[in-house]
């Protein structure tokens, strides 16, 4: 599969080639942003564990980690 994408891949135009970057970036963007904590969800009620769990989740999520 991987020689079939390559194969594609190569055969794009630099206009083409770029408008996939750009639909790929926002796919991904959208994907992490489906699953990233919503500062909403954190409240005063919530134990410090779960704070901090948050926390660790909304910088995984800036950093742009998988």
């Amino acid at each position: 599969m991987n020689s079939k994408f390559d194969d594609l891949v190569q055969s794009l135009d630099a206009q083409t080639l770029e408008e996939l970057r750009r639909s790929v970036a926002a796919e991904l963007g959208g994907r992490h942003e489906a699953a990233a904590i919503q500062l909403e969800q954190i409240h005063p009620r919530m134990t410090v564990e779960a704070r901090e769990d948050a926390a660790r989740e909304i910088a995984r999520v800036l950093r742009g980690d998988a």
